[in-house]
């Protein structure tokens, strides 16, 4: 840490704490710390392109989609935050109780409870704001929870 990320622990906590308020469903908060832009890093299996999701807005409907698929989603908190030169890193938990749907070919009875890991890794601009979002997690863990096939893999885009 720098001196800079000592100087502030309660405002990196704050925002880590905000961005995981719009993983538990409060999008109000995306107005107020995630940039106009954003850009997504996100694993090749089972999730959308990244360069589908460019701005605040899809960044929004993406997490909606993804709560639509549980009942009782909730994300906690972990390990974290950390912040380090412009950068916030978190290790979070979700649970929630799949409803149907998502994955395709699930097997397993709505109502399972599923449990997933991860850890964030935020980038924020000259304001403050997320202008760039990382993400690893154990989503191969869901699929097999719920008897899902393994997702295919996606193309990654051409550089």
């Amino acid at each position: 840490m720098n001196a800079r990320d000592t100087a502030r622990p309660a405002a990196a906590a704050d925002l880590w704490e905000q961005w995981l308020g719009i993983w538990n469903g409060h999008y109000d908060n995306a107005a107020r710390i995630v940039a106009d832009e954003v850009t997504l890093h996100l694993p090749r299996y089972g999730m959308p392109d990244p360069a589908g999701i460019p701005d605040r807005e899809r960044l929004v409907a993406w997490i909606d989609a993804f709560r639509s698929s549980y009942d009782r989603a909730r994300f906690r908190t972990v390990l974290g935050p950390f912040a380090d030169d412009g950068h916030l890193i978190g290790r979070w938990r979700f649970t929630g109780d799949w409803r149907s749907g998502r994955p395709e070919g699930a097997t397993a009875a709505p109502g399972t409870t599923v449990e997933q890991q991860g850890v964030d890794i935020l980038r924020l601009d000259a304001a403050g704001r997320i202008a760039e979002y990382w993400l690893s997690d154990d989503l191969l863990d869901v699929y097999v929870r719920l008897g899902a096939p393994l997702p295919t893999h996606r193309t990654a885009p051409a550089e």
